[in-house]
């Protein structure tokens, strides 16, 4: 009976594990198809946001317009090289429409309740960039809960930004290019975790199963001896 529960215990392991390792395989292949479709659709300079393609994501983008100094966006918790910042999103008018711009990460002040100095682009500006979605992480309260300019919060919640702008906004934001004369430091990535590092979590999932399977038939063998 001892045995019967373990080999049923053992199986179940085992399984789960799998199951890991096949999600994980699952993953870097999204993460390949995503490579390639970043890499495909940026050959593909867009210059007008009244004739976007259907699936505007990945494509980079030109266009002109003014940037909304008013309304500065401060996403909270980027970390460069070991240090606390935040990315800095500012509302981009173009052809009488809105869309937020990631200009990139900035140092944040020693204490919490100071906020950077932030830079203003004054007059009409051209900026070049990769149309990209939002960052979605789970989303918490904005620490300004009087809603005060500039907001620092930590996600970029489009809708519920779009409420505190009394302004829509394009469904995406656009990732400024790292030549851009107007650029910050730029950390942000299409791909936060590639494939490579998924294929190798796959491995030490199947490994793990592997070593289970075998550390199960050494003790069924003791058991069985006894």
């Amino acid at each position: 009976m001892r045995s019967v529960a373990f080999i049923i215990f053992t199986i179940a392991v085992v399984a789960l594990l799998l199951k890991l390792g096949w999600w994980q395989m699952s993953r870097a292949n999204e993460k390949q198809q995503l490579q390639s479709q970043v890499t495909t659709r940026q050959q593909t300079m867009l210059v007008d946001l009244a004739n976007l393609p259907m699936q505007p994501l990945w494509h980079s983008i030109t266009i002109e317009g003014e940037f909304d100094n008013q309304h500065p966006i401060l996403l909270d918790n980027q970390l460069y090289r070991g240090r606390p910042g935040y990315h800095l999103y500012l509302p981009f008018v173009s052809q009488r429409q809105r869309v937020l711009v990631n200009l990139g990460w900035i140092a944040a002040p020693p204490y919490r309740n100071m906020l950077p100095t932030l830079p203003t682009f004054n007059g009409r500006q051209i900026i070049s960039g990769v149309i990209a979605p939002a960052q979605q992480l789970l989303q918490f309260k904005p620490d300004n809960s009087d809603d005060q300019w500039p907001l620092r919060v930590q996600n970029i919640e489009l809708i519920w930004l779009t409420q505190q702008l009394q302004q829509p906004l394009l469904p995406w934001v656009i990732q400024i290019s790292s030549s851009s004369p107007l650029a910050l430091t730029q950390t942000w990535q299409p791909v936060v975790m590639g494939p490579k590092k998924h294929y190798g979590y796959a491995m030490q999932w199947f490994l793990l199963a592997i070593a289970v399977v075998f550390m199960s038939l050494l003790w069924l063998r003791r058991e069985q001896a006894v």
